[in-house]
């Protein structure tokens, strides 16, 4: 998309701020140097221009938006690691703009949540896309991991459970106590099985409506791994029968239309890609669609690209 770059102390006159958190903790499955993505993801996003054919709407007209660089992580560090994230989060929502963050492993979502927060001083709804509810109290006596943000999300002052839905959850790869909790907490799970049944297109619509129940638009995250194997195999989770490309772009779409409170692209591990870079573009693409749905409210655009709603 080739965003102009401004430096972190110098934003200004922007509406979305983009960064890269290339920070990796614990593998749980075979690994991956998600610490690579956001300079694989930002390469792959030159495939894309400002203008979208689904909408048929020029995006940057409607919405400004740069590219502030890499958090400076320190690999093993992650509560250091987290907290410049959260000083960055906080530079980025004083100069009037919200966060949109390239990661790193799925740890990075609760720094980037908890610094919104606390620099907004309210709350907002969480819609998550991900195969796992990420849970855990702890994992490997490390409470920061990649299992467990969504638990430590939860736990934040200002963050209501019965606001948080995940979209995409399914399979053995999940803990036993994990859909209790969910439960116990009031967090909405749409399932796989749900998306199938129900379709994309309803799901994300009640997912949207749960999370901005007081008019404040969503913190919208997206692990690549709810996404099948078949079209994003470079993660470290990898799992088959997940959602398809064009489910996770149509998603992206319905829950961004009313703005975003932040947005994020996670567990994306480019050394798995080989060299195709497929799980990159699609990353990217999710970028580029939620600006497309940010801007497409500014613009009378608002399901433009929806067949149905013609």
């Amino acid at each position: 998309m080739a965003l102009p770059h401004q430096p972190p102390h110098a934003l200004s006159k922007l509406d979305a701020v983009v960064f890269g958190m290339p920070f990796d903790g614990l593998a749980t499955l075979r690994g991956g140097a998600t610490r690579h993505a956001p300079a694989v993801i930002r390469k792959m996003s030159m495939l894309y221009g400002g203008y979208n054919l689904d909408w048929d709407f020029e995006v940057f007209d409607y919405l400004t938006a740069a590219d502030c660089g890499d958090i400076d992580v320190v690999l093993g560090n992650a509560a250091e690691s987290y907290r410049r994230l959260e000083m960055a989060v906080a530079e980025i929502v004083r100069a009037g703009a919200f966060p949109v963050m390239l990661g790193g492993d799925h740890g990075v979502t609760y720094p980037a949540v908890k610094g919104l927060t606390e620099s907004l001083g309210r709350g907002f709804g969480v819609i998550i896309f991900d195969t796992h509810l990420d849970l855990c109290e702890q994992y490997r006596n490390d409470r920061l991991s990649r299992a467990s943000p969504l638990k430590r999300i939860c736990e934040l002052e200002h963050i209501d459970p019965t606001r948080v839905c995940v979209i995409g959850a399914k399979g053995p790869r999940n803990l036993p106590e994990w859909m209790p909790l969910a439960r116990d907490l009031g967090i909405r799970i749409f399932t796989l099985a749900e998306v199938d049944t129900r379709g994309m297109r309803a799901v994300a619509e009640e997912a949207l409506a749960l999370a901005t129940s007081e008019g404040c638009p969503p913190y919208v995250s997206v692990d690549i791994d709810a996404v099948d194997a078949a079209f994003a195999p470079g993660t470290n989770s990898v799992d088959v029968g997940g959602l398809t490309s064009r489910e996770i772009i149509m998603g992206t779409r319905i829950v961004c239309e009313r703005g975003v409170a932040g947005f994020d692209v996670v567990e994306v591990a480019p050394e798995w890609d080989g060299g195709s870079h497929i799980t990159s573009a699609l990353a990217a693409r999710l970028v580029a669609e939620m600006f497309a749905a940010v801007a497409a409210k500014r613009a009378g655009k608002s399901r433009a690209w929806d067949f149905m709603a013609q």
